[in-house]
């Protein structure tokens, strides 16, 4: 794992892309062409948005320096509820072929150092409830719910 650059951004972006469909809880009934549009104006701006939050980017490659993953990592956000400062894994994904395969512990390992050794007292992200791989990879790494989120489907 290492730290990420501007060189990385393609990468990033690519992954980012394909990992969209992956993080789409199935309770959101809207055809993915228009999900895939709105979440790609976003990344349009998000290195950006990155450099101007100071936020840290970690790339995980395998043995033949292949980039395999990414997290994002915004280091000052505040816990909406208290104030309190936290690390917040704004973003993270591995490529399809690599996954299981540790890359995602090796990257959110590399978050948690970073809060630790700059004294950030908590780290936070957010999953959806059906992305079962993602959820026992946070549950092994010690992550516990805090609160839920919950939705109402109102219209057919």
């Amino acid at each position: 794992v290492r730290t990420g650059n501007v060189r990385d951004w393609p990468f990033i972006y690519e992954l980012a892309r394909e990992a969209i469909p992956a993080s789409i809880s199935p309770l959101r009934k809207q055809e993915l062409g228009i999900t895939m549009k709105y979440r790609e104006r976003i990344l349009k701006g998000f290195w950006t948005w990155i450099q101007q939050t100071n936020s840290v980017v970690f790339v995980v490659e395998d043995d033949q320096s292949q980039k395999i993953g990414y997290l994002v990592l915004y280091p000052s956000s505040r816990e909406e509820l208290t104030g309190l400062y936290q690390g917040w894994i704004m973003d993270i994904a591995v490529v399809e072929d690599a996954r299981g395969q540790g890359a995602g512990r090796l990257l959110m390992e590399a978050a948690e150092q970073y809060c630790r050794d700059h004294n950030i007292a908590y780290l936070g992200l957010a999953v959806t409830s059906h992305n079962i791989g993602a959820l026992k990879l946070y549950e092994n790494l010690g992550f516990t719910e805090e609160r839920k989120l919950m939705v109402k489907i109102l219209s057919d």
